[in-house]
């Protein structure tokens, strides 16, 4: 783009590290590095892929990796040291072994805003204000955007490009690596032996770079700033576990189905151990009885094939009693095929979490100093879950989104309205993504990317709106809607600042034989603000193909 500012080189770069994702993976072994396995250091996006797999052998390797390249070292809870680092010794910058899992665990928590985080660290008592805090972050990693962790926060991203006053989503594995980067001092490796065909720490420590831009003049609070990214792990290693690990019920013919009771356990083990380094700020105690409320939430696709509890499929809460468990009966519902039509099922995932976070900080860590609960129990933790599986008979009609993972694209035409100028969609495209479940659309992905031609007062307009989201819906229609688009344009050779857009859409089907669908999308965009002046509607012919 002609005269483009730093804002748009800034979306080509994090573009093309998204894009980097999609390259296949380097052959490699999988799976959590044993004693006699070397961890392995891949790079910024195969460590960002490999955190976002579905496999937790893979999510494992991602983290390893983590570890690998910034040089934290990993030691045994008895102290045996499992992979070197920068700063070794129980003083050093470490984590213990079981806490490879919990840091592979936290990169698919869900994410909020990072000017929530900068607010919980001006309350924990770093002297600046949240908003100087994000901008401290985003002007850093914008300066240092070829660094290792840079890049590996782009390519999950932890988009620092923009301008919005919330900033980037972060979710819990990206709050602990910026505490890390911003208020633990980077060291020089020390020179120690180390065993035998172990794979050598880094030269130097890959974080640092918030704190070389400005956090060395910041403090957490009392401890050093290693006590706090400790107690992050530490919050995170209290889990919820649910058993079975997985379940396959079928509907009843002419009355309920099979039953399930599904266990919730509060686990503090891990948090409670006392471990190989300096004693922790947070050591876990089994909570009393009663004083854990679980909240078990079933999907709503599986409305209508499941009842949870009394009946129904409202969440259900729960007390955990003396061994920490709370439970909850999950029964299928009546079969509403014959035995002669083809038989069907879905997959979906009861979740538990806390009915409480902080509650359950405050039972399970009873002693913790002030001003931590307020830190870390807002933060984002992983949500337990249980993939059922719902087995009943019936006929599909395959002129609609059939339960499966469906894909496809659409170019898009039509005008958007600019501040009084129309500007026409020039190769404007929609990718998508649709899984979809008990006739709903449960996951997946919309992304739109949209060049914009025109011309104002004699000169020539150019815009690209951009934008992605999470699909919604059902067989019928797949819809889209959400916020986080934006409008980048220049005017001639001047460059206009970003506009956020709220988008919304609908896919509908029209024919299809239950592997390929065509059917018409529109798309409808405005400003966030009535003074922006945007508005308009694109629409196109889509085409879908389905993976089963």
């Amino acid at each position: 783009m002609a005269g483009a500012g730093p804002g748009v080189a800034r979306r080509a770069i994090v573009g093309g590290l998204v894009l980097a994702l999609l390259l296949p993976l380097l052959a490699c072994t999988g799976g959590l590095p044993g004693r006699d396995e070397e961890p392995v250091a891949l790079s910024p996006e195969q460590t960002a892929a490999a955190l976002a797999s579905p496999d937790p052998a893979e999510r494992r390797r991602g983290a390893w990796s983590v570890l690998a390249n910034l040089g934290v070292a990993v030691y045994t809870p008895a102290g045996e040291q499992v992979l070197a680092g920068v700063s070794p010794g129980p003083d050093g910058v470490h984590v213990l072994e079981p806490q490879v899992d919990t840091l592979a665990e936290m990169a698919g928590t869900a994410r909020e805003p990072m000017l929530d985080f900068t607010r919980r660290l001006s309350a924990l008592g770093v002297r600046r204000e949240p908003a100087e805090l994000l901008e401290l972050y985003r002007t850093a990693y914008w300066q240092a955007r070829d660094r290792w962790l840079v890049r590996l926060l782009q390519a999950r991203k932890v988009d620092f490009s923009g301008d919005g006053e919330l900033g980037p989503s972060v979710d819990a594995l990206s709050e602990w690596l910026m505490l890390l980067d911003g208020f633990v001092a980077p060291v020089v490796a020390s020179r120690v032996p180390e065993r035998a065909g172990e794979r050598p720490a880094p030269e130097a420590a890959g974080w640092g770079v918030v704190y070389a831009a400005g956090g060395r003049d910041l403090s957490l609070g009392g401890a050093p700033a290693t006590a706090y990214a400790q107690a992050m792990l530490r919050w995170q290693d209290v889990r919820i576990r649910l058993s079975p690990q997985n379940a396959r019920l079928a509907q009843g013919a002419g009355g309920p189905g099979d039953a399930l009771d599904v266990v919730a356990t509060v686990d503090t083990a891990q948090a409670a151990a006392t471990a190989f380094g300096p004693a922790p700020l947070l050591v876990a105690a089994s909570p009393a009885p009663g004083a854990v409320e679980v909240v078990f939430s079933p999907p709503a696709h599986l409305a209508g094939h499941v009842e949870l509890g009394g009946g129904g499929l409202s969440p259900h809460r729960a007390a955990a009693d003396a061994a920490g468990r709370a439970s909850v009966r999950l029964r299928a519902a009546v079969d509403p095929g014959a035995p002669s039509d083809p038989e069907r099922s879905v997959t979906g995932h009861v979740r538990a979490a806390a009915a409480d976070e902080l509650g359950l900080f405050r039972a399970v860590f009873t002693s913790a100093p002030q001003g931590l609960a307020a830190f870390l129990a807002p933060m984002p933790r992983p949500v337990a879950t249980l993939p059922v599986t719902v087995s009943w008979h019936g006929v599909e009609d395959c002129a609609t989104f059939t339960d499966g993972e469906w894909s496809g694209t659409a170019t898009l035409s039509g005008t958007v309205r600019v501040a009084g100028a129309t500007l026409r969609s020039n190769g404007g495209q929609v990718r998508f993504r649709l899984v979809v479940a008990g006739g709903n659309v449960v996951d997946g992905e919309v992304e739109q990317v949209i060049d914009l031609t025109g011309t104002v007062d004699g000169r020539q307009v150019v815009a690209t709106l951009d934008g992605v989201g999470p699909p919604a819906g059902g067989a019928g229609a797949a819809t889209f809607a959400y916020t986080t688009s934006t409008l980048e344009q220049s005017v001639g050779d001047q460059s206009l600042p970003t506009v956020k857009l709220a988008t919304q859409g609908r896919f509908t089907p029209r024919t299809g034989d239950c592997s390929t669908l065509t059917g018409d999308l529109s798309l409808t965009v405005r400003g966030t603000r009535a003074a922006d002046g945007i508005t308009g509607t694109l629409t196109a012919r889509f085409e879908a193909t389905s993976a089963g």
